[in-house]
């Protein structure tokens, strides 16, 4: 005997014009059953019934997250919290501060509207006129961002009712070219943070007072030591002092050569004649450019799967060593 009810599910799930195959199937279950078990595929009345019923279901479904996603957009898009999120990842990088591609800066508005080489980059009130929305939506070419990831749905509605809406700016962005460097000249700092410690300016301490220690190092460690109750390590002899002073200042230990000629310079000023030597040697360009160009994340090559040489990079490198030996100031 054959069960009528899974028959009639199978052709469900065979057909996608027939709707959602869960929603298709309970509706179908449940005319069977009311029908008193009769084969489903002779009351052609009631197949009808059933997929209407699963459609205008679907429908009803589709609705509610459509309006459930509306509901969480509503609300004014603004340019700090909808916009500027967007511009910082793909906009900044090729048309602000470090490079304005295009002769095209939209850190402001005042740079949007001016545009650049392709003309201006936004129409206020009207997005689909403008270039910057064009280009973003892949509406014209090329489209951007050139690199990174492409706006999503999402952002791409943000952008076009921020353009439909005037393009504004918010109070506390740089509406101007003028007030973009008033704050890059002031530090780009809130009141606030102007209060930490490591945006004041230096300010000349007294030198303590310690008659056994004559450079001024020396007295500032000797109060610190003072005020925590602690006394000083001894003494260190010649041969480690000449060491330590070869390793910090060029990063090399000294040759037993140039440990012989400290050791046999016994004359009053034989440390700050061996630190000057040190200091004045090219090694010591070497050694302490090296920390520069390790935050500057300089190599000759890029690394990585794809490890490209950089042919001129070693001029950059060579400047800063020279610049050290040089004593060139920040």
């Amino acid at each position: 005997m054959t069960h009528d009810a899974p028959r009639c599910t199978r052709g469900a799930r065979r057909n996608p014009r027939r709707g959602h195959p869960f929603v298709h199937d309970l509706v179908v279950c449940w005319c069977v059953r009311r029908s008193g078990g009769e084969r489903y595929g002779r009351n052609e009345e009631l197949m009808r019934v059933a997929r209407r019923f699963a459609r205008l279901g679907l429908a009803a479904i589709c609705a509610m997250g459509q309006t459930a996603v509306a509901e969480a957009q509503t609300g004014p898009v603004t340019f700090t919290d909808h916009i500027r999120p967007i511009m910082e990842r793909s906009c900044w990088n090729c048309h602000g501060a470090a490079a304005q591609l295009s002769d095209l800066d939209l850190r402001t508005r005042e740079g949007a509207l001016e545009g650049g080489s392709r003309g201006p980059a936004l129409v206020p009130g009207r997005a689909e006129d403008s270039r910057l929305f064009r280009m973003v939506a892949g509406l014209d070419q090329p489209a951007m961002p050139m690199s990174g990831d492409a706006l999503t749905a999402e952002e791409l509605e943000a952008v076009r009712a921020w353009i439909d809406g005037g393009a504004h700016w918010d109070a506390a962005a740089a509406t101007s070219a003028a007030d973009a460097r008033a704050a890059l000249e002031g530090g780009g700092l809130p009141p606030e943070a102007r209060e930490y410690w490591a945006f004041q300016r230096p300010l000349r301490a007294p030198v303590p007072a310690a008659e056994e220690y004559a450079h001024p190092i020396d007295r500032f460690l000797e109060a610190a030591r003072r005020e925590a109750g602690v006394g000083a390590a001894p003494q260190a002899d010649r041969l480690t002092l000449l060491r330590r002073a070869y390793l910090d200042l060029t990063g090399l230990p000294p040759t037993p050569a140039q440990v012989d000629e400290y050791l046999a310079d016994t004359a009053r000023g034989a440390w700050e004649r061996l630190i000057d030597r040190l200091l004045d040697s090219p090694h010591y360009g070497e050694r302490w450019g090296r920390h520069w160009l390790d935050v500057a994340r300089y190599a000759d090559s890029s690394g990585f799967e794809q490890d490209y040489n950089r042919p001129n990079a070693w001029r950059y490198r060579d400047y800063v060593i020279d610049a050290f030996n040089a004593d060139k100031p920040y």
